[in-house]
C-alpha cells in the first residue's frame, strides 16, 4: 500500500513539475486559493442559514449603537435596555459562531491535505527550505526586513514570496471578493 501511495505522489509530482517554479507556481496558487475560497463559501450558502445570519449581523450592530449611546449619553433608561438585552445578543453572536463553523468542520480534512501537498511541493527536498513561488518587483525587506525568512526572501528581482506568503496575500486579496459576489460576507 505505502509504494502505492509513494507511487500517486511522484505521479502527481511529475505530472505538476511545470508549476514548480515562478511564475507558474504563482498561476497554481492563486488558482488552489480561488478554488478552495469557492469552494468554503459554496458551503457557506449551503449549510448555513445566511438569512438570518444577516438579520443577527443587524441587530448586533443596532445593539452595539445603542451601546455607544448609551455610554455616551449616561442615559439609565438606555443603560438598563443595553445591560438587558445583552444576554440575547451574547447568545445570537454565539449562534452565529457555530453557524459559520459548520462548513469549516466539514471541509477542514480535504484543505489540511491539500495545504500538506503543496506545501510539501514548494519545499526543496535536499535542504528543507521552502522554495520561492512569485516575486514583488520591489524590495519590501528593506522597509519591512522582518518578513525576510517569515514570508520570503530577497532575490535579485525584488522580493521572493514563499508559499505560504503568497498564499496568504492572494487568500486575503481574494476572499473578501468572492464572499461579497457571493452573497456570504457578513458585514
Amino acid at each position: 500500500m505505502q509504494d502505492l501511495l509513494a507511487d500517486f505522489a511522484n505521479w502527481i509530482g511529475g505530472s505538476l513539475a511545470i508549476f514548480a517554479d515562478p511564475p507558474y507556481s504563482a498561476i497554481l496558487i492563486v488558482f488552489a486559493s480561488v478554488s478552495l475560497s469557492t469552494i468554503s463559501n459554496l458551503g457557506m450558502k449551503k449549510f448555513a442559514d445566511m438569512r438570518r445570519l444577516k438579520r443577527y449581523q443587524t441587530e448586533i450592530k443596532q445593539y452595539r449603537e445603542m451601546q455607544k449611546e448609551a455610554e455616551r449619553t449616561q442615559n439609565a433608561k438606555l443603560l438598563k435596555k443595553v445591560k438587558r438585552r445583552k444576554a440575547y445578543i451574547d447568545r445570537i453572536q454565539r449562534e452565529m459562531m457555530t453557524e459559520r463553523c459548520k462548513p469549516s468542520l466539514l471541509f477542514m480534512i480535504p484543505f489540511l491535505l491539500l495545504f500538506t501537498f503543496l506545501r510539501n511541493f514548494y519545499t526543496d527536498p535536499n535542504t528543507g527550505l521552502d522554495k520561492v513561488v512569485a516575486v514583488i518587483p520591489f524590495n519590501i525587506h528593506k522597509v519591512l526586513p522582518f518578513l525576510t525568512g517569515f514570508v520570503g526572501t530577497p532575490v535579485a528581482a525584488g522580493f521572493g514570496l514563499t508559499f505560504w506568503g503568497f498564499y496568504f496575500l492572494v487568500g486575503l486579496g481574494l476572499s473578501g471578493i468572492l464572499q461579497r459576489m457571493m452573497g456570504t460576507q457578513l458585514m
